[in-house]
């Protein structure tokens, strides 16, 4: 299994890490330097990517090296994947050499070994570049490969600049390797690199298509600890942010904002579910809620424009320019999401996902424990998850007494306990029936579909109201689109009701 952290730079920085005296200090050895090309193989219809592999052969000199990489999953930056290597003679790939490599009970093992695959192989890119190494042990005795490597990607679209450090784990804690990365990022700006080389060059074949990241369906077990679902919702919503950062940073579609921050808000939500037993410093809580508000900002413009505007379209009357509010709304989306954009791209946000992987590798919680035998974290985790439920749904129905109130103040109270409630079903839900979780998530959805658009409105007349008196070209159809969403927020209250109602008719997954 090869466990590496990639960080990006520009090239002019990279020259000033080579000459670091705190990479000078750690270095054993003098560094070495090759010149690599790698070719890129796939069939036409992409058959190796789309399983989730990547098959490039290696020229170094004279040598013929191809490898195999597959199951890339990227936690806190850490690049952790399998990994087959061997050397062959020629420049295409030996499938028969890697059989051999990966063994029969691999997964990987059929689509390997299926008929005509060789013969449809073809190179679909490469990379070339110059690559300095040098082996490094750390103060804390890890024994860590760095490699900067300046070069291309070229395909047929192009070519795209290469300007990275590996920092591969040959031993000991991935806990000190981002305590050096930190190290390293004082001294030199760099960015955590989501995306390999080979998945980058995938994605070049496709620029139109920047992935959407969702959330991942978590399977947690009853024997964990609390510490380990902890662990395994963190990284479970980590993918989910860091998966669409590429994204919101260099994409156009509304929905890696919008997927991004859902990300945060679970992971919030996650990080508020087990304050009892693991508290995360306050720092990185306070760090993450202003990551979550920059792309709020760009987030609730993009929703007036592509929902609630086209939601109430056609009830409006025709002297109404709706299509003038979409595109002022658009326009002050398209400056929101350039913050945003700049924002998850910053040094600030770079430096909090490394210091959070630390913790979090670290299992940093242990240190401020007085007395780690009696701490919760090693209690059974279905105990740990009932009391968790319980107290959520409490709230929750607690909140939905003042829902007759008919105030936004009171609907929006509704709403974040309903978001938390459902987002702690949704994690600890593989403990409880299949059809009970799936029954109670589904009222709450529609509930929480219902305070969503109620809450949209009430947003939507704030922000109308700053169009209505900064651009007169559209201020009286903004003024007459807040008066309708202003009669709306208050209106749809027979059938907020009646969706209450139906929600609190439903058991929770836990009493069962």
């Amino acid at each position: 299994m090869e466990i590496e952290l990639k960080l990006l730079a520009d090239e002019s920085d990279l020259v000033k890490l080579e000459d670091l005296p705190l990479v000078e200090a750690v270095s054993v050895g003098k560094p070495s330097i090759e010149h690599q090309l790698n070719v890129y193989f796939d069939t036409p219809d992409l058959q190796l990517h789309r399983a989730g592999m990547g098959l490039r052969v290696r020229h170094v000199d004279n040598r013929r090296v191809q490898t195999l990489k597959a199951a890339n999953r990227v936690t806190g930056g850490l690049h952790q994947r399998e990994e087959w290597e061997t050397e062959i003679d020629g420049d295409r790939p030996d499938l028969m050499a890697l059989r051999e490599l990966v063994g029969k009970q691999s997964p990987y093992a059929e689509l390997i070994a299926a008929p005509q695959l060789a013969d449809r192989l073809q190179p679909v890119f490469t990379t070339k570049s110059q690559r300095t190494v040098r082996q490094l042990r750390l103060r804390t005795g890890e024994e860590v490969e760095m490699a900067i490597d300046r070069g291309a990607i070229e395909h047929e679209r192009g070519s795209e600049a290469i300007s990275e450090i590996e920092l591969e784990l040959k031993s000991g804690t991935a806990a000190h390797l981002y305590a050096f990365a930190l190290e390293l990022f004082e001294a030199v700006p760099m960015r955590i690199g989501i995306q390999s080389k080979a998945q980058r060059g995938y994605a070049s074949l496709r620029p139109e298509d920047k992935r959407i990241v969702k959330a991942e369906k978590l399977q947690l077990h009853p024997s964990m600890t609390v510490e380990d679902a902890f662990e395994a919702v963190v990284a479970n919503c980590m993918q989910q942010v860091q998966g669409n950062t590429e994204g919101v940073t260099y994409g156009t579609d509304p929905e890696s904002v919008h997927q991004m921050r859902v990300g945060l808000r679970r992971l919030r939500s996650a990080l508020d579910l087990f304050r009892e037993a693991i508290e995360c410093p306050s720092v990185l809580q306070e760090e993450w809620r202003w990551l979550g508000t920059q792309l709020g900002a760009a987030r609730d413009w993009e929703v007036l424009a592509d929902s609630t505007l086209s939601h109430i379209e056609d009830k409006l009357p025709s002297d109404v320019d709706v299509a003038k509010l979409k595109e002022a709304a658009l326009a002050q989306a398209k400056r929101n999401r350039d913050t945003a954009a700049q924002a998850v791209n910053s040094p600030r946000h770079t430096r909090l996902q490394l210091q959070f992987a630390e913790w979090m590798t670290a299992k940093g919680w242990r240190s401020s424990l007085p007395d780690a035998s009696a701490s919760d974290v090693d209690l059974p985790l279905k105990k740990y998850a009932k009391q968790v439920l319980k107290h959520g749904e409490a709230r929750l129905l607690k909140r939905g007494k003042r829902l007759r109130d008919n105030e936004p103040e009171s609907r929006h109270r509704v709403r974040i306990a309903g978001k938390k409630a459902r987002y702690a079903t949704e994690f600890f839900g593989s403990l409880y029936p299949k059809g009970k979780v799936k029954d109670y998530v589904s009222s709450l959805s529609d509930l929480q579909e219902e305070l969503g658009w109620l809450n949209d409105a009430a947003v939507a007349i704030g922000l109308l109201g700053q169009l209505q008196a900064g651009d007169p070209h559209v201020a009286s159809s903004a003024a007459f689109a807040r008066g309708y969403l202003y009669a709306c927020v208050y209106n749809d209250h027979a059938h907020l009701m009646q969706l209450w109602s139906r929600f609190a008719d439903v058991d929770p997954p836990y009493k069962h």
